[in-house]
């Protein structure tokens, strides 16, 4: 399938990338700026709508894994799916956290949230909403805290507020999200994905 990866160079960007060519699909990453991918690269703001259009065309599907930093933070995942979803995506997976939008979170990540990421949870629940709102056939992944671990292949899965603590690495929820390119199991749904 041609995949087209935004937020390609975090620790999940570069996962989905390496991992996706390695499963044989057709990789693009865009990006503000060149960076080391065997992947095609597309050199573009998220905020310029034309140009994530232009981007987005021809695509199966769009993995998003924007995020930001709590000490520099911007609405990126809004803004950015904002931007997608103006390009008229075929289907869109994007990467959240857990615990946005659910009381029933586990009392580290709800502290973690209150304290420390209160701007970025709001934005990818803005996100969130954006998606749900939109025609758009999409999935939320909400890993749970992102170690950069190698891949095991495991984890559990749950969308009814059962797993409220855990954590991933990078690696497994890139493979997660790349299974649900061609699976219906989750759409319209938002999965926390826990080790």
């Amino acid at each position: 399938m041609r995949l087209i990866v935004f937020g390609p160079t975090g620790g999940t960007g570069l996962e989905l990338l390496s991992q996706g060519l390695a499963a044989g699909h057709e990789m693009t990453a865009f990006s503000r700026r060149a960076f080391d991918t065997q992947a095609r690269i597309v050199l573009g703001d998220v905020h310029d709508r034309a140009a994530v259009a232009e981007a987005i065309r021809g695509h199966d599907v769009v993995l998003s894994a924007l995020g930001t930093r709590p000490w520099r933070h911007v609405d990126i995942c809004s803004q950015g799916i904002a931007s997608i979803l103006a390009g008229s995506p075929r289907r869109v997976i994007a990467m959240s956290s857990l615990g946005v939008g659910e009381p029933k979170a586990g009392l580290i990540v709800r502290m973690g949230a209150a304290l420390l990421l209160r701007k970025a949870f709001r934005d990818k629940l803005v996100m969130e909403r954006m998606l749900e709102e939109s025609s758009v056939p999409w999935i939320v992944v909400r890993p749970g805290f992102l170690t950069n671990g190698a891949a095991r292949g495991r984890w559990r899965v749950a969308d009814d507020g059962t797993l409220g603590n855990g954590k991933i690495s990078r690696a497994d929820t890139a493979t997660f999200m790349l299974q649900q390119v061609a699976s219906d199991e989750w759409l319209r749904k938002r999965p926390v994905v826990v080790r």
